[in-house]
């Protein structure tokens, strides 16, 4: 009954997602005083909200996939040469619906028979769930219309006002996000929790923080900023979320002492792990509610992108002792095998590494080896998969997927403190220490800057304690939170990445069958031209048949067709929106 209701309330605000925001008909009229009456009903719409605006698995996961350490078989089309104005989509009804929803329950809510403690609460989540709808819309477009009331089809002014200043938009989406944090409750029943409200709000201001840093300029006009210090503002309203979440002792790191699981588990369970998941999507066997991540990262036809880590990446991860693999001066022609060996926990609890089993249609437990088919590097994803061959071939895989977990609230901390300066051994201890000793690493706080990752960000930062924790970051939130990686280069200024060598493990020579996996059996051999006499045995690439690879310095690069240019830290707004509203101006660079 529930779910109809919700259903019910929403089909009252449905809009044609194929109009343009521009085009709308008049909104369907629900009798708002009647359904708002009571608290059953904005608990229910509220519910609404939620299961509406929270990202699915693979949005969380692939969603915005495209950044510096995976290796893909596609282009997103913003990063393709050429890309145009005329190709953008994603200001159409659609993309503003769930706005819509929220300022119609802001508007409504008041009609309730409720005490001012429980309307506060149900703004608190309504508010919650604007500031998260805006970030995302600053993130993509950077200026764009603010809008706190529900649009009348015949208010023309509203419909066709210009858009509005990146900075005022972000203070109102700080204002939304402190009255979350501040009413509401801490209950049982209610799925936005005020630790909820603490991580994201963490998350927006640390990424407005840093990019007023990096950015000397609004991308969307050019211009400086207006607010100088408003960097070190936004980067202290997340040490005091980051801070008020740490010191609550409500979360922690799951660690049963065990490194090489304790990682991954978290992302194998059904439901989610509540002393460090702050937010999940949740799916449910029994309620027949799936996602399909198994296949999407084992599968080479059309399921997949064949996602596959790079080598530059792989070699950021520490050895357990805490030393860096990259300082071995061998390290660029270490094999598969010897690149996993006494390695971050982590490695081959995100990636296919030596020893991975799953469990076969029989029920045992069997040795997989990365497949040629699936990766392009060697290089295979296995953090969200389901370890059994029954899961790669339908799509019922009921893990929950972690949307804020604490060891995102830990780098934050220590990030946005590296940035203001207040970075110290103690505030090390407190937050990267725990995230690397829970990976089995030895956790001392660096000693001096890693030359490996001062070149691999090009000489745009040297501070050792930003690039620890940017190293951190890129490990411990690897696919994470529909796009965090890539949100990370855009808010450094450092789009330039997208364009890096994709390089795969060392194979060493061409026209030589080679033991890729390290099981001791020749399994992978790049050729000029494939032999007549094949060994079935053997996965040939055919350099003369294929548009992806080049081969040199002993192992293959992934073609990267990613153009970047320095408009592109924020999508041009679609032309069709601005020929229907005069009053939007495109953003610069892009006109």
């Amino acid at each position: 009954m529930k779910k109809i209701y919700i259903c019910l309330a929403f089909a009252a605000l449905s809009f044609c997602a194929c109009d343009d925001f521009l085009d709308r008909k008049p909104i369907a009229k629900m009798d708002s005083e009647k359904f708002f009456a009571n608290e059953e009903q904005l608990q229910l719409y509220a519910n609404g909200l939620y299961i509406n605006m929270t990202p699915d698995a693979e949005e969380l996961t692939t969603g915005k996939s495209t950044c510096d350490y995976l290796a893909r078989n596609t282009t997103d089309a913003l990063l393709q040469k050429n890309f145009t104005a005329n190709q953008m989509s994603g200001w159409t009804i659609g993309a503003w619906k769930d706005l819509f929803r929220v300022n119609y329950f802001l508007e409504h809510m008041d009609r309730a028979n409720c005490p001012s403690e429980v309307i506060n609460h149900y703004r608190g989540i309504a508010r919650f769930w604007r500031a998260y709808f805006y970030f995302d819309k600053v993130k993509t477009y950077g200026d764009v219309p603010w809008y706190s009331h529900t649009i009348d089809s015949k208010d023309m002014v509203a419909l066709y006002k210009q858009r509005d200043d990146r900075e005022a938009v972000m203070d109102s989406v700080l204002k939304d996000i402190n009255y979350a944090c501040d009413h509401i409750r801490n209950r049982s029943e209610t799925t936005i929790t005020p630790w909820m409200a603490l991580a994201l709000k963490s998350r927006i201001c640390l990424f407005e923080g840093t990019y007023r840093k990096y950015h000397a300029v609004n991308p969307s006009t050019g211009q400086p900023w207006k607010e100088q210090n408003a960097s070190e503002r936004f980067l202290k309203a997340c040490i005091d979320a980051s801070e008020k979440i740490i010191d609550s002792e409500q979360f922690n790191l799951y660690n049963t002492k065990n490194p090489e699981t304790d990682y991954r588990y978290v992302f194998q369970q059904e439901k989610p792990v509540a002393e460090e998941v702050i937010w999940a999507k949740e799916y449910s066997a029994s309620l027949s509610s799936f996602h399909n991540l198994t296949q999407v990262f084992v599968s080479s036809g059309n399921l997949s992108n064949r996602w596959s880590p790079t080598q530059e990446f792989v070699n950021t991860y520490l050895n357990r002792d805490g030393s860096r693999f990259t300082d071995d001066p061998d390290y660029s022609t270490k094999g598969f095998a010897q690149n996993a060996a006494n390695r971050d926990c982590r490695l081959a609890q995100e990636i296919m590494m030596p020893g991975y089993t799953k469990s076969n249609n029989n029920g045992k437990a069997v040795a997989i080896n990365p497949n040629w088919s699936v990766t392009m590097t060697g290089y295979q994803i296995i953090k969200y998969n389901m370890d059994g061959t029954y899961y790669e071939v339908t799509n019922h895989c009921s893990n929950s997927v972690p949307v804020i977990r604490y060891a995102e609230i830990l780098l934050n901390e220590a990030e946005a403190k590296a940035e203001l300066g207040l970075m110290t051994n103690k505030v090390w201890d407190q937050t990267i220490r725990p995230i690397r000793v829970r990976a089995g690493v030895k956790g001392n706080a660096p000693v001096t800057a890693d030359p490996y990752l001062i070149a691999y960000y090009n000489n745009t930062v040297t501070d050792k304690w930003i690039l620890e924790i940017r190293r951190e970051r890129a490990i411990e939130l690897f696919l994470e939170g529909g796009g965090l990686r890539y949100d990370d280069l855009m808010r450094w200024r450092v789009g330039e990445l997208l364009t890096k060598d994709l390089g795969s493990i060392y194979i060493g020579s061409k026209n030589l069958a080679v033991d890729s996996d390290g099981d001791g059996k020749p399994d992978l051999m790049v050729v000029d031209k494939v032999p007549g006499n094949k060994n079935k045995d053997i996965t040939y690439i055919d350099l003369s048949k294929t548009r992806f690879y080049t081969f040199r310095d002993g192992r293959l690069y992934v073609a990267n067709n990613n153009v970047w240019e320095n408009k592109k830290y924020v999508h041009p707004i679609p032309t069709a929106a601005i020929v229907k509203n005069n009053n939007l101006k495109q953003n610069y660079g892009w006109e």
